[in-house]
């Protein structure tokens, strides 16, 4: 498989988990979190409303991974978006604590994943 070939799939992959886990968190809302979901209406409505967003991204992968060569500027957004969140991740385990291991360990792979990403991306594709 080419590296090329190799990337693609993994977008689809990422696309495939974003939109599942976006449309599942827009459904069923806080209840899917572990530990105690009980939040208020507010709460509900603002996790709703990211995991929207989160969808969106998913939508953008999986219109980028046709082609990633052709996307660039769209996998740059997708991909800073999710750090961008590792990074809020980051803030709120140093504001009030740690939250679900699941949910720290999602820390590292939003700090992690997203540079990798870009740079196989530059190196596959070398217009980034």
């Amino acid at each position: 498989m080419s590296a090329r070939r190799g990337f693609r799939l993994v977008v689809v992959l990422l696309a495939v988990f974003v939109l599942v886990t976006g449309a599942l968190e827009i459904i069923v809302g806080p209840s899917l979190l572990p530990g105690d979901p009980d939040v208020s209406t507010t709460v509900d409505s603002n996790y709703r409303f990211f995991a929207g967003i989160w969808c969106s991204l998913g939508i953008l992968l999986t219109i980028a991974a046709r082609r990633p060569e052709s996307h660039a500027p769209a996998l740059r957004a997708v991909f800073g978006a999710v750090f961008l969140g590792g990074v809020a991740r980051g803030i709120s385990y140093l504001d009030v604590g740690a939250p679900h291991a699941m949910h720290t360990a999602f820390i590292g792979v939003e700090l992690l994943l997203p540079p990798l990403m870009l740079f196989w991306y530059a190196r596959v594709h070398a217009t980034l």
